[in-house]
C-alpha cells in the first residue's frame, strides 16, 4: 500500500477467518490445556522474539500468522472489543457445560407431590368406584362410629350358636344345707355358711359350666337372702359340692334353701378313665376361730390337671350339713400326693362337727376331645 492511498477493510468473512487461524496458532502455542483469552494475546510468529538459539522453523505452507497489531490499522476499537467477545464466546461454547442436576431433581419431586395431593383429594370426594351405590366420601357421606349404637348383649353374640343338647333331665342335688351363726367380732351381726351337693347321674354327658343360685327363705318361705357359686365341671357320674360363706346374714331365723342349676353347654362322652383318691380328713380347730381341715388328693388320670376346685363339707352328728367352704389346687401331676389344707372361717364350734366330706372337681383344663 502506498503513501496517501486510502486502508482497505477487509470483508467481514475474511476477517473472520483470520480470526480464527490466529485463535488455533495460539491453541497450538500454548498447549490444548492453557486458556487462551484473545483480550490478551500473546504475541508469536513474526511479532514473537526470537528463540533462544535464533532459529525457527520456516513453515512455507502454513498462513502467515494474523496478530491483533495487524487489524488495528484496518479496523476500529469497538470492532475490536466486538471480535474479542466473540471469540471468547466461542470458546467458551467449544467446551462441555457443567450440568446442575438439583433444580431438576427438585422440580420433580414437586410434581410428584402435586399429583400425591390431587390423588388424594380425588379419593375423597369423589365416589367409592362402586356407581355411587355406597355413598360418596364427601361432605353428603354419613360417618359411622361403633360407638354409636348399644353394644351387643350375651343373646344376640349367642343366638346363633347351636349348643349340643343335653340329657333330658338335669344335674340334681344330693343335699343342701345353711347355717346362719352370730358375728365373731360383733354380737349384733350375723355370718353364714351354706353347702349344695350336686350329682351327674348321666354316664354319657359331662356338665360344663355350672352355675349355682342359693335363695335363703324365712319361715313364711319369703326370700331374705341370695348367693351364687359355679363349677367348672362335673364329670359324667361324679358328686361334687359347692359352698360359701357369707357376712351380714339375716338376723331371722333361715329354714330352707331354694337351688337353681344352670348348665352352659352338655358334652357327650364315652367317659373317661381315672378318677381322685381323697385321704382321710383331719378337721380340728383353728388358731382364732373356725376350723381347718387337711388331707391328701392325688390325680389319677393321665394327664396333669390345673385349678381343681376342692370343697369340704361339713355335717353334725345327725348327718346334716352344718357349712363347708373350698379352695383350689394349681397342679395335680398324676399318681402324686399333694397335702391339702382348707379353713372354715365361719364362727362354727369344732364341737358342732361331727363329719368332714371332700369333694374335688376338675376345672376347665380337663376338657375331653370327643
Amino acid at each position: 500500500m502506498g503513501e496517501g492511498d486510502e486502508p482497505t477493510i477487509p470483508e467481514e468473512d475474511d476477517l473472520i477467518g483470520r480470526l480464527r487461524k490466529r485463535a488455533e496458532q495460539l491453541r497450538a502455542v500454548n498447549g490444548p490445556d492453557e486458556d487462551v483469552s484473545p483480550a490478551a494475546p500473546t504475541s508469536v510468529g513474526p511479532h514473537a522474539p526470537d528463540s533462544e538459539d535464533g532459529d525457527a522453523e520456516d513453515d512455507t505452507d502454513a498462513d502467515p500468522f494474523i496478530g491483533w497489531d495487524d487489524l488495528s490499522p484496518t479496523v476500529d476499537p469497538d470492532s475490536v472489543d466486538l471480535l474479542s467477545q466473540w471469540a471468547e464466546e466461542e470458546h467458551i461454547e467449544t467446551e462441555s457445560p457443567a450440568r446442575h442436576w438439583t433444580p431438576v431433581i427438585v422440580a420433580l419431586i414437586a410434581i410428584v407431590l402435586l399429583v400425591l395431593v390431587g390423588l388424594a383429594f380425588r379419593w375423597v370426594t369423589d365416589d367409592r368406584g362402586d356407581g355411587g351405590a355406597n355413598g360418596t366420601r364427601g361432605e353428603d357421606a354419613q360417618a359411622t362410629s361403633v360407638t354409636d349404637s348399644d353394644p351387643p348383649s350375651l343373646e344376640d353374640l349367642t343366638s346363633e350358636v347351636t349348643v349340643p343338647p343335653g340329657p333330658a333331665e338335669g344335674l340334681t342335688v344330693a343335699d343342701k344345707g345353711v347355717t346362719i351363726v352370730e358375728d365373731r367380732f360383733d354380737a349384733e351381726r350375723r355370718e353364714g355358711t351354706f353347702a349344695v351337693v350336686i350329682t351327674n347321674p348321666h354316664e354319657g354327658f359331662l356338665a360344663q359350666g355350672v352355675q349355682v343360685d342359693v335363695e335363703m327363705l324365712d319361715e313364711t318361705g319369703a326370700a331374705i337372702g341370695t348367693d351364687t357359686a359355679f363349677l367348672e365341671i362335673i364329670l359324667p357320674g361324679q358328686t361334687v359340692a359347692v359352698g360359701g360363706l357369707f357376712f351380714d346374714a339375716p338376723t331371722v331365723p333361715v329354714v330352707d334353701l331354694t337351688v337353681t342349676l344352670d348348665v352352659a353347654r352338655w358334652r357327650e362322652t364315652d367317659g373317661f378313665e381315672g378318677g381322685f383318691t381323697v385321704g382321710e380328713p383331719l378337721t380340728e380347730e383353728a388358731e382364732f376361730s373356725g376350723v381347718r381341715t387337711t388331707f391328701t388328693l392325688r390325680s389319677d388320670f393321665p394327664d396333669a390337671l390345673t385349678d381343681t376346685a376342692v370343697t369340704a363339707v361339713y355335717r353334725d352328728a345327725d348327718g346334716r350339713i352344718v357349712g363347708a367352704s373350698d379352695t383350689f389346687v394349681d397342679l395335680l401331676e398324676p399318681g402324686v400326693d399333694n397335702d391339702v389344707e382348707i379353713s372354715l372361717l365361719a364362727n362354727i364350734p369344732l364341737d358342732d362337727i361331727a363329719t368332714t366330706e371332700i369333694y374335688p372337681a376338675p376345672g376347665f383344663g380337663f376338657v375331653p376331645d370327643q
